[in-house]
């Protein structure tokens, strides 16, 4: 009989504990929809295109794990295309980045202007590693955002870089109602390819990048990094043709109402370097962001 009172009196236990932690958490649920309800009913809307409630996490596979690159987002003060707030939102914008990469906002703090065209303001993070990360090492981000009047609400997420194979990796830079979007592509091999003999070096042998340094320009062209090809459609994106490395580069154009424009670029890249090549959009109001924002990349990239 002992027993089975005891035994009672242990599954009461467990089932309190259960239930209190379900009541917790139940009333975590209840607090965070009573107060997006409380703010929806004064007409607060602290968003962004990037940033969240629920802090989600955008993954970055094969990254270069050199050079420098930018993490933009905007913060907006509307629910829909309808529904927005109706009076200006200051903000205040903080990061975590590890110790080896050094990090630093265009603004930490900032105001959504009721006035502005869409209700929005973009802020950018840029990010520069102090070393080359390896291969399957990962470069994780957070960046949150608060709003400090009249009303508090918190959005954040996380941005992890994974370096992939070493090799040629590229993005696009974009924001919405900017007239242009910049292609960035990195070499990170730290060598060249001899594509014609010189001096003591033959066909198809490598150089490193120490003493590719060291070579005049006319043995450097004699060596190449990779060949990088790109298309885009010039209904969509204009190159900007006072790019002086045309004048280095073979191209292919197609006639449009009677006029020719630039269809593809194909070029060299050097070892262990970085190309930004910058097109003014037909549609500002489209952002090409790759590969955060966007799955498949605007201009097609074909590497040799």
């Amino acid at each position: 009989m002992k027993k089975i009172i005891k035994n009672k009196i242990i599954i009461m236990i467990i089932l309190i504990i259960v239930l209190s932690f379900g009541v917790i958490t139940l009333g975590k649920y209840i607090n965070l929809d009573f107060h997006s309800y409380f703010l929806n009913a004064k007409h607060f809307y602290f968003t962004s295109n990037r940033l969240k409630k629920d802090n989600p996490t955008y993954l970055v596979n094969n990254w270069s794990g050199v050079g420098s690159f930018n993490i933009s987002f905007d913060l907006t003060a509307f629910k829909n295309s309808y529904v927005y707030t109706e009076y200006d939102i200051p903000y205040e914008v903080t990061f975590t980045c590890p110790n080896d990469v050094i990090c630093s906002l265009d603004k930490a703090t900032g105001v959504v202007y009721k006035e502005s065209n869409n209700h929005s303001d973009t802020v950018t993070l840029s990010v520069t590693p102090t070393r080359s990360y390896s291969e399957n090492e990962r470069l994780s981000i957070n960046i949150r955002a608060k709003s400090t009047s009249p009303y508090v609400e918190e959005i954040s997420a996380n941005f992890d870089y994974v370096v992939g194979k070493k090799g040629v990796t590229y993005e696009i830079e974009d924001e919405v109602n900017r007239p242009y979007l910049l292609f960035k592509i990195t070499n990170a091999i730290n060598y060249c390819i001899v594509i014609e003999a010189f001096d003591d070096y033959s066909v198809n042998d490598e150089i490193d990048i120490n003493a590719y340094k060291n070579l005049s320009e006319s043995d450097k062209s004699k060596c190449v990094g990779k060949n990088i090809s790109i298309t885009f459609d010039p209904n969509i994106l204009l190159l900007d043709t006072t790019l002086s490395m045309i004048d280095t580069s073979t191209y292919t154009t197609t006639n449009i109402s009677g006029t020719d424009y630039l269809n593809s670029l194909n070029f060299k890249i050097e070892p262990v370097s970085t190309i930004a090549i910058k097109f003014y959009k037909v549609n500002t109001s489209v952002n090409y962001t790759y590969p955060i924002v966007n799955d498949t990349s605007i201009i097609g990239v074909n590497i040799s």
